[in-house]
């Protein structure tokens, strides 16, 4: 049993634990507030105020918003290795100040000080910290120092300026009561005064090993001699924890590090205890906390840990959406420690499904137990579906009608149903699509569908200097089948399968309505040429037919297509943080029935960081190749609205490709925002179209633009400057 406190590790400040001596055993009482606390941003903060009972020292910890740990090594790893480096004292002994003022707990603070914030982000800009006004929130654990004493004025006060002859600690070693001596503000020749013995218990108490500290006087004819009768705190044969799932018992042993055979020392056993909490805390656990200490008679030191468990996830305001399709999204599970990044995660996962305008979270006190928790999810839903009813007519393709039925909830299943059905025309168009996606067929989330298609399109042609070649009409006709599966928290894997024909036709005025257009082509030379007859750069023909153009261009392809994405944005329609990353690879080959073999390659990268309160910057850069050789319908294209502004949709064409895109993103009014951006890119390569240059070149566009969302969605225009020429651009849907 020695005075000298070795240096130690602890991941708060100093704290006093309240020590309390019961019959046969020391029992450890920790004082826990568990309270209403909204603001949440704060750093670590200490405050400790000296009194004539006890030196306290309260310390909050707000966790980090980085994402916790997931497996039990990686958390058990965490807890060690955020110990710090905090000691009692400089020079590992008590301290005493300039002021006469003694401390041991009071020790210089050594931590992260960089500024620790959590911003839970749900959606319409209410946040999960704030949510949290409505119930439980994070457990602020303070520790007292609060030891038996018999000191009071009144007892005191009949010695008071009596003279100081002799002074001395009882209940300890006389080399125990040399080190503890210098610790007290009272020497031999003063005078007795009430202050100066309740700084000297405090003093004594706060060594953190005594239970019981008493003040005796015993008077003599030059005045009094003054006696501090102390009792020494059990000596401790091992620590037990009870409660914890999240870390391990023999991690935390590791990190009580109490050493076997040595007295207990309640100061140190109140910053460890501090340092699980904060731990908890930084770990998302903001529920846990240690809920009480005891010595039993064999000197085992038992911790108990309650970790605020989520007794049950509770979906609220859905009236269509069934509650499964919510509480399957969520990570955070029940029966599992009330984890907040697992919390926010689930509400972003909710909202991304994309049938809310809305999601809030309340925490309720649990049924069960008041440590516990229930989570209230309450979202406010849109509408999901669709009818589009439509009739158009012309000269060309005379009387036209449109039907379409989309809905991305079906019954309230989270599945997602299509249906679009074009009829009419002189070339009698029968253009449909049917497509079904079911997110979970299983419980892992695996996700299965499929999309039926045929289709006629007219298509524009533009050269590499934006000038229009070819006006004509395509054909396709297909069906595709994906499977999905969530292979971690933020990626998922892709098999598509794909089986598809292209066919092309140039008659020039019979029914069947597929041609190139036989109309004057501008050219080069400033002449007309139509499309079958001469090339005006080398005189020769262009006809397709004769240069083998639709047998190399045109047929069916059969896919295999793999893509793995990671994706941690926390908004799909509207991020501003996270990133988006993904490859994928295609295969298309006679070995699976098809007429062209290559490999399609791509790469896709996309990140966004808020900059001040709502502005955010948002980058994406992909490139890809081919391999083989691909018809004219599987080559990469740049240019439009979503690639490169300021340029013709499908400008550019080719085997290879690359693309890059900065956007700086600010709102305007309510559901208006406005953006500034800089484009880059090219496709080139594309042996199979004789009107483009192959030659890789350096392409850019920079310009501004507006976004308005709307009943039928959001609606983007854009002004973009090109390197030729400028162009406005408008087009529907979410940005990248």
């Amino acid at each position: 049993f020695m005075f000298k406190p070795k240096a130690y590790k602890s991941m708060l400040a100093a704290s006093v634990l309240t020590a309390v001596m019961g019959t046969g055993s020391v029992v450890f009482a920790a004082k826990v507030q568990v309270g209403y606390t909204p603001d949440l941003n704060n750093t670590i903060t200490t405050s400790a105020a000296t009194t004539n009972d006890a030196t306290t020292t309260q310390a909050v910890y707000n966790a980090d918003a980085a994402t916790p740990a997931t497996t039990q090594d990686e958390t058990d790893a965490a807890i060690l290795a955020a110990r710090g480096d905090t000691t009692i004292s400089s020079d590992g002994t008590v301290v005493k100040g300039s002021d006469g003022t003694v401390t041991v707990n009071n020790a210089a603070l050594k931590t992260d000080d960089k500024q620790v914030k959590m911003v839970s982000k749900t959606t319409g800009g209410t946040d999960l910290d704030k949510a949290a006004e409505n119930g439980q929130t994070q457990a602020v654990t303070t520790v007292e120092a609060q030891y038996v004493t018999a000191a009071n004025a009144e007892s005191i006060n009949p010695y008071v300026g009596k003279l100081i002859t002799g002074l001395s600690i009882s209940g300890v070693t006389a080399e125990q009561q040399a080190q503890l001596l210098p610790i007290l503000s009272e020497k031999i020749g003063d005078a007795v005064s009430v202050d100066g013995v309740f700084k000297d218990v405090t003093n004594l108490g706060n060594t953190g090993y005594f239970s019981e500290v008493n003040p005796v006087f015993t008077s003599v004819p030059e005045g009094v001699k003054l006696d501090f009768a102390v009792t020494v705190n059990p000596i401790t044969t091992g620590v037990s924890f009870e409660g914890n799932t999240v870390y391990t018992s023999e991690v935390l042993t590791k990190f009580m590090d109490l050493q076997p055979g040595q007295v207990l020392n309640s100061v140190y056993v109140g910053q460890k205890v501090q340092g699980i909490n904060a731990a908890y805390a930084r770990d998302g656990y903001m529920l846990a906390h240690v809920d009480g200490i005891r010595v039993d008679d064999q000197g085992v030191l038992h911790v108990h840990i309650v970790e605020g468990i989520v007794e049950d996830i509770i979906p609220a305001g859905n009236k269509k959406t069934r509650d499964k399709v919510i509480t399957r999204e969520f990570v955070q599970k029940k029966g599992k420690p009330f984890n907040k990044f697992l919390v926010r995660r689930s509400v972003e996962r909710v909202y991304n499904l994309g049938f809310f305008d809305d999601v809030n979270v309340r925490m309720l006190p649990g049924d069960q137990d008041p440590n516990n928790v229930i989570i209230e999810i309450d979202v406010l839903e849109h509408k999901t579906g669709t009818i589009t009813l439509g009739a158009g007519y012309s000269e060309s393709d005379s009387l036209m009608g449109i039907i379409e039925f989309g809905e991305d909830n079906f019954r309230g299943t989270g599945d997602k149903f299509k249906v679009h059905w074009e009829i009419g025309g002189k070339k009698k168009y029968k253009n449909y699509q049917i497509s079904y996606l079911k997110p979970w067929i299983d419980s892992k989330g695996t996700s299965l569908g499929f999309s039926f298609f045929n289709r006629e399109d007219e298509y524009t042609d533009y050269n590499e200097d934006g000038n229009e070649v070819a006006e004509y009409n395509k054909k396709s006709r297909g069906f595709n089948i994906s499977f999905g599966r969530q292979t971690g928290e933020y990626t998922r894997d892709y098999l598509t399968l794909e089986s598809r024909k292209d066919t092309y036709k140039w008659d020039s005025d019979d029914s069947s309505g597929y041609r190139y257009d036989t109309d004057a082509i501008s050219n080069t030379t400033g002449s007309g040429n139509d499309w079958n007859n001469t090339n005006p750069s080398t005189g020769g023909s262009w006809n397709f037919a004769s240069n083998n153009y639709v047998k190399n261009n045109f047929g069916r392809i059969n896919s295999i297509t793999w893509q793995k994405v990671y994706d941690s944005r926390d908004n799909i329609y509207d991020p501003t943080r996270g990133r988006r990353i993904s490859y994928t690879a295609q295969w298309a080959g006679h070995g699976l029935g098809g007429d062209f073999d290559f490999y399609k390659f791509t790469a896709e990268a996309r990140m966004y960081k808020k900059l001040g309160a709502k502005n955010v910057l948002a980058f994406r850069a992909r490139g890809g190749f081919i391999q083989g050789d691909a018809p004219y319908s599987q080559l990469f294209t740049l240019g439009g609205a979503d690639s490169l502004r300021g340029y013709e949709d499908d400008q550019f064409r080719g085997k290879y490709m690359y693309n890059a895109t900065l956007e700086f993103r600010f709102p305007i009014v309510k559901k208006v925002s406005g953006v500034l951006f800089t484009d880059i890119g090219d496709a080139w390569d594309a042996p199979n179209v004789t009107w483009y240059n192959s030659k890789k070149t350096f392409n850019y566009g920079v310009g501004a633009g507006v976004r308005i969302t709307t009943p039928i969605g959001p609606v983007k225009l854009d002004y973009g400057v090109g390197k030729h020429k400028n162009k406005f651009h408008f087009s529907f849907g979410t940005q990248f």
